[in-house]
């Protein structure tokens, strides 16, 4: 595939990296079940088969073309009921069947289970998917080391910020210590959840001072890059 490596992390998990973004084929012992599908055109289902013979299942981890590239290659998706409407609007889905899925979701692989965790903010549907049994969270768009990108259309600033609350209640609690991001370095530990919470709060407080971009927003905005710690956040 023309700009895309295969990386093995190991525990059946890989990842369809095209330097941008990554997608997540996690596979277990019945199916395998692909989460996101990459920002450029490829023959994607090729590639998979060479990992595996198993069924595989697409879930997105939110609707931003970045991510939905190859949805195309399959006969259905699936994805949070909030980002439903968000998917229709931006691309072609009449020759695929849509499965709205919510926070509880699971996701069960034979012998590992991933459960869905709602994560509104950087879009309405975003979610992110929890291995308990091997404390791994497939965080998509929300955690990373960024910049996460929190200006445009979909992009909620108070729901970011609860989002990562409840992450940072989870970590604490010991409930995942790996995080698998779909953008910048792979895998990470818990410490960004804090850092881009601190960030968000040092924003909305007029506290924190960003640094121009070349980036504008629809309306001609400047885009600023705000950093807290190793991670950052892109805002208006």
């Amino acid at each position: 595939m023309s700009g895309t490596t295969v990386i093995n992390y190991g525990n059946d998990i890989y990842a369809f990296d095209q330097g941008m973004v990554r997608a997540f084929l996690i596979c277990g012992k019945e199916r395998a079940l692909l989460f996101d599908t990459g920002v450029e055109k490829t023959c994607l289902m090729e590639e998979i088969r060479e990992l595996t013979e198993l069924p595989v299942q697409l879930c997105l981890s939110h609707s931003d073309p970045d991510h939905r590239a190859n949805i195309s290659e399959f006969d259905s998706l699936y994805l949070h009921k909030d980002e439903v409407c968000r998917l229709k609007e931006s691309c072609d889905t009449t020759q695929m069947i849509l499965i709205p899925i919510e926070a509880g979701f699971v996701f069960d692989l034979g012998n590992r289970r991933l459960r869905v965790i709602h994560c509104p903010g950087h879009t309405p549907g975003s979610i992110a998917l929890l291995e308990e049994e091997e404390r791994i969270l497939f965080s998509g768009d929300t955690v990373s080391y960024g910049p996460v990108y929190m200006f445009g259309e979909g992009r909620e600033d108070a729901a970011y910020m609860d989002s990562l609350k409840r992450l940072d209640e989870l970590s604490g609690k010991g409930t995942f210590d790996r995080i698998y991001p779909c953008h910048n370095t792979c895998p990470i530990g818990t410490g960004p959840i804090r850092e881009l919470l601190s960030c968000m709060e040092g924003i909305q407080r007029g506290e924190l001072s960003g640094t121009a971009t070349p980036m504008k927003d629809h309306e001609g905005r400047r885009v600023l890059e705000y950093r807290e710690g190793s991670s950052g956040i892109y805002h208006i």
